[in-house]
């Protein structure tokens, strides 16, 4: 979420809102889950201001135990209420993204000399739907959609690349500059039979390898 003094002032009234209404029953807010690993973005902010590198210990979900990273900050990310850092991981040399709520401890490394980002940190995730940014170039994404579901996209954009760039009686044809990521299929897969990928021809077929995994799960005829 890009924060704007402008949206910061809708959440304001929201939260103002939600005390004067909340419990009477007629308004429902989505309760948030709680924010874990926030008390990490006060010194890893000063650590990206002042070009610090640090020493993070980790526990990915898929690892018994954690392990720490020497990273070079770069960029905080919200997305999906958590916080997510992106830096440049020393020992694998190369861009890496670590979520907060897995942060089991934080180090500043003094001694350690600050690599700086190549390019323009702020264009990491331009292509990028969710907070998974990978290298190179995006593919141009052709999506056809019914238009009782366009009006959703057309209202509330996926990605600032959507364009519109044909349109019948029954759908509109969208476009995207995007990686096809897990959170772009995801969003396609939720959109179910109002939804079909045009090209690039790669995405279609992985898309199509979805539906046969789904359908050999779903489509037996079993019953619960």
């Amino acid at each position: 979420m890009a924060y704007s003094k402008s949206k910061l002032e809708i959440h304001t009234y929201l939260a103002g809102l939600y005390e004067k209404h909340g419990k009477k029953g007629f308004i429902h807010f989505k309760n948030a889950p709680d924010i874990k690993g926030i008390q990490y973005l006060e010194p890893l902010i000063a650590a990206i201001e002042t070009r610090q590198v640090v020493r993070i210990t980790y526990l990915p979900y898929y690892e018994d135990r954690p392990y720490f990273n020497d990273v070079h900050p770069y960029v905080l990310k919200e997305y999906g209420f958590r916080w997510y850092l992106v830096g440049w991981n020393a020992f694998k040399e190369q861009m890496r993204t670590y979520a907060l709520d897995r942060i089991r401890d934080l180090q500043d490394i003094p001694s350690a000399a600050y690599r700086n980002p190549d390019g323009r940190v702020e264009d990491y995730f331009k292509y990028a739907i969710g907070i998974i940014a990978p290298e190179g170039a995006p593919p141009l994404i052709r999506m056809s959609v019914q238009k009782t579901q366009a009006q959703y996209l057309i209202s509330q954009p996926w990605h600032d690349s959507q364009n519109i760039v044909e349109e019948t009686d029954e759908t509109i044809v969208f476009s995207f500059r995007v990686h096809p990521t897990y959170e772009f299929k995801s969003l396609v897969l939720g959109l179910g039979k109002d939804a079909e990928i045009l090209e690039p021809a790669a995405l279609r077929d992985e898309l199509n390898e979805e539906w046969k995994a789904l359908l050999a799960l779903y489509g037996d005829g079993r019953s619960t």
